[in-house]
C-alpha cells in the first residue's frame, strides 16, 4: 500500500491591494516522524538506563551511554529540521511588486523565480532489508522540499518566496505569481 507524501497547498484570496496568496508548505511525512522518535527512543533508553545505574558506570557503559545520545541528538535534529519552516506563508502580490514576509520586492527588481529541488536521494532500491525501509521513508521526506526562490537584480543570492513544497505545487505556485506581474 503506497501512501502519496503530502506535497502542500496554497490559496488564492483577491484583496482591495491585489492578490494574497498563503502558501500551506507540505506535512513531514508521518512515517519519517515515526523513524526518529523510535531511533531516538531504542537509543536514549538504555543510555538514560547506563546514565542513572551508577553500578553500570564503567569506561564501555559510558561510551556506550555517550553513543546512544549522539543518535539521539542525530534523531532530535532530523525532528527539528523536518518540522522547520512548515507554517503558512503569506505573500500579498499587486501592481507594485511581491511581498514576502521579509520585504517587499518590486516587480523591477525581479529577474526570475526559479524551483530548486532537493539532490536525489541514494537510491532505496539497491540498499538490502531495513536499509531500503530507511531510505524510502528518507526519500518520501524528501520528495516535498523544493523551494521557490525569487532571482533578483540587486542581491547575489535569491531570496525564498515559499519552500518545503512538492515540484508540481512550487511550479504552480511560480506560474501564478508571475501570472499576477504586469506586463512590461
Amino acid at each position: 500500500m503506497e501512501t502519496r507524501q503530502d506535497q502542500g497547498r496554497f490559496t488564492r484570496e483577491a484583496q482591495a491591494r491585489g492578490v494574497r496568496i498563503t502558501v500551506h508548505p507540505a506535512r513531514p511525512a508521518l512515517s519519517f516522524l515515526a523513524a526518529a522518535w523510535l531511533l531516538g527512543l531504542l537509543f536514549g533508553l538504555p543510555a538514560l538506563a547506563v546514565l542513572i545505574d551508577p553500578a553500570r558506570h564503567e569506561p564501555v557503559g559510558l561510551a556506550a551511554a555517550l553513543a546512544g545520545l549522539a543518535v539521539v541528538a542525530v534523531a532530535a535534529f532530523a525532528l527539528r529540521r523536518a518540522r522547520q519552516g512548515r507554517g503558512p506563508r503569506p505573500l500579498l502580490l499587486d501592481a507594485s511588486g511581491l511581498t514576502l514576509p521579509e520585504r517587499h520586492l518590486p516587480w523591477s527588481e525581479l529577474r526570475s523565480l526559479t524551483l530548486r529541488q532537493p539532490e536525489p536521494g541514494r537510491q532505496a532500491a539497491a540498499a538490502p532489508g531495513l536499509h531500503a525501509l530507511a531510505a524510502r521513508i528518507a526519500a518520501r521526506q524528501h520528495a516535498a522540499e523544493t523551494a521557490l526562490l525569487a532571482e533578483t537584480a540587486g542581491e547575489g543570492t535569491p531570496l525564498l518566496v515559499a519552500g518545503g513544497l512538492g515540484p508540481e505545487v512550487a511550479a504552480a505556485l511560480r506560474d501564478a505569481v508571475l501570472a499576477a506581474r504586469p506586463d512590461q
